[in-house]
């Protein structure tokens, strides 16, 4: 592995930070570090959790960051960070353009926030820019991949998928091709069995992480006890991108039963259609607003997620299947939510793992998700039991923490000659 990284150069002087120095003047080490990911305010696929990553790096003092991240329409952009839009979504010229920027950044680690759709949903670009991190290990850079989804846990039905045969044979190419960086994590343990079975990977090449608890959540997680919550509706959220395995038709069906059994209860659906589902939630909405108590908001910046979990009284995940870890979930727990879940793989597991209280249902069984919802909206004492163990589950694994256990990994890959060295 270490014969891939490249030799050292001395770094040029970046304005507004320590002069870089050699390394017999050391003093305190510094990583540096180019995080590829989707970036508020873009609405890219993850760039919600590669907000929350790049938070943890740069409060890190041994880090230097910089972020190649997704061109946007949206003008404002975070001082905060060092960002290079170098890429678009669906563009056939990303692995040009990431390239491109890495090298001009002269990373000593790059790091991808990825799952199979982040780049594209067209075939072609996503396949091109999914052979970035094996391009730049080639090029003698050390790349590591977080990988949200794993392609074999992907419903190709729900997906929509016209030419499953196809599509499966370009996936495990896909896959076959990020797992030539240099390291890989999942988060979920089975994520882990699953390509080290299915693709004879070296075990030490592929990791499980936790997803990690966000820090702008966290920091207001004490505030949300389920006593300070409206009592005046009963507020049943469902949030997320909607269309394809994240669907609310169930749900909507269920409501006139909800409602005769607590009728304060109101629905409120956040988010957005999915980009393979146009027109989905406005169909919805001009069926069901006026018949039932619902609400649609769409999409909901960052800043406005702490007052909308803050005023509800219960989470429901509708789901058909799941091809990853849900940061619904996370966010949901760090807020102190009780939740309501369809019975599928990879939520239950992640229960299981992290200890979150989940309330199951059978995946479309309409009268189990009203039961279940009726039961919590009818107990305060056993919302607040819920709530309490996922206040508990969110305290597990602060995002600092998952950030400081990657940091130490990739020192380990690292050579010593390519560290850079700040004046603290």
């Amino acid at each position: 592995m270490h014969s891939l990284v490249r030799s050292s150069g001395v770094s040029q002087h970046v304005p507004g930070r320590s002069a870089v120095l050699q390394p017999r003047d050391v003093k305190r080490s510094s990583i540096r570090v180019a995080l590829v990911t989707s970036f508020p305010p873009s609405r890219g696929d993850l760039n919600e959790y590669g907000y929350h990553l790049a938070c943890a790096l740069r409060d890190n003092p041994q880090v230097d960051l910089t972020i190649l991240a997704d061109h946007t329409d949206l003008q404002q952009e975070s001082s905060d960070f060092r960002i290079d839009r170098c890429w678009r979504f669906d563009s056939v010229f990303n692995l040009v353009h990431l390239l491109a920027a890495i090298r001009k950044c002269e990373p000593d680690v790059v790091w991808f926030n990825i799952g199979f759709s982040t780049f594209a949903r067209s075939p072609v670009p996503a396949f091109l820019a999914i052979a970035v991190p094996a391009m730049a290990r080639m090029l003698g850079y050390y790349t590591h991949v977080t990988l949200h989804t794993v392609f074999e846990r992907i419903n190709l039905k729900d997906a929509g998928i016209k030419l499953p045969g196809l599509y499966r044979i370009a996936g495990r190419i896909a896959t076959r091709l990020l797992l030539l960086a240099g390291d890989v994590s999942v988060l979920l343990p089975s994520f882990r069995s699953e390509l080290i079975s299915s693709y004879g990977v070296d075990p030490r090449r592929v990791h499980f992480r936790p997803h990690g608890t966000f820090k702008s959540a966290q920091s207001r997680a004490s505030e949300l006890r389920p006593a300070e919550r409206n009592q005046a509706e009963r507020i049943i959220l469902a949030f997320g991108y909607w269309g394809t395995y994240k669907r609310v038709d169930l749900l909507l069906e269920s409501m006139d039963e909800i409602s005769r059994k607590v009728p304060n209860a109101v629905l409120v659906i956040a988010g957005t259609n999915h980009p393979s589902t146009p027109g989905y939630l406005e169909a919805l909405q001009e069926r069901w607003q006026g018949r039932i108590p619902v609400r649609f908001l769409g999409y909901l910046p960052e800043d406005d997620l702490p007052s909308l979990f803050r005023s509800a009284s219960v989470l429901v995940l509708p789901y058909s299947s799941a091809a990853g870890t849900s940061g619904v979930v996370h966010q949901a727990c760090q807020f102190g939510l009780p939740m309501v879940a369809a019975e599928i793989p990879e939520m239950m597991e992640m229960a299981k793992e992290e200890g979150i209280a989940i309330e199951f249902y059978a995946p479309g069984d309409g009268h189990g998700l009203a039961n279940h919802l009726v039961h919590l909206l009818n107990s305060e004492d056993l919302r607040r039991s819920r709530s309490e163990q996922n206040l508990a589950a969110a305290k597990g694994t602060p995002m600092s923490e998952v950030v400081a256990d990657y940091l130490r990994s990739f020192q380990e890959r690292v050579s010593p000659s390519r560290m850079q060295v700040t004046v603290p």
